[in-house]
């Protein structure tokens, strides 16, 4: 029988080393990835993307989503209702029309309707620790499975992550969104 570690636990461990990393080393990897994501098939042959927008430690998303604009991809990010514990995906044409949230995450100021996104050929999505068969821990607020649940989006499902995020074994509930493959400074994990 395998015995799960606690997802606390798990969560707690990978940020710590996240936020162990040194700039240098950070930057490097996140370049590393950047490459991965886009000279992969996956990338390419996505016209629209739904990306998260990363703080803190999280592997950099900004490099990717400014890539993907000037690219003429369609963008679309989160903007959350914490209140509501809601999601919404708002396209942008840039980062600069961004603000900060009580959390330190950047999200579109603008929420008119005609921006919402619901069909994407790419979801980016985070997470702290996954797993090789497609499970993650995310920071426990059930967003990105409540959203894709409710879309019933089909698209292809994306992880960044530093190769410690990445382990052999997470308990996953039934509600949970597994990714389909998962980039890493060192490696592309496809999901059977």
């Amino acid at each position: 029988m395998i015995e799960f570690m606690d997802k606390n636990i798990l969560r707690r461990e990978a940020i710590n080393k996240r936020n162990e990393l040194s700039l240098e080393i950070k930057s490097k990897y996140d370049n590393l990835i950047l490459k991965k994501v886009i000279d992969s098939d996956i990338y390419k042959n996505s016209e629209s993307i739904f990306i998260y927008v990363s703080f803190g430690s999280e592997v950099d998303t900004k490099e990717i989503i400014n890539y993907a604009l000037m690219d003429n991809k369609k963008i679309y990010v989160p903007k959350t209702d914490k209140s509501k514990k809601e999601m919404k995906a708002i396209r942008i044409h840039s980062l600069d029309k961004m603000i900060v949230d009580k959390w330190g995450i950047l999200e579109p100021i603008d929420v008119d309707k005609n921006k919402f996104g619901e069909k994407f050929d790419l979801i980016i999505m985070p997470g702290v620790v996954f797993d090789r068969s497609g499970n993650r821990i995310g920071y426990g607020g059930g967003y990105y499975d409540k959203y894709i649940s409710a879309i019933k989006c089909k698209s292809v499902k994306l992880a960044l992550a530093y190769d410690f995020q990445v382990i052999n074994k997470i308990e996953s509930e039934e509600h949970d969104i597994n990714v389909d493959c998962i980039i890493t400074n060192d490696k592309f994990i496809y999901i059977k």
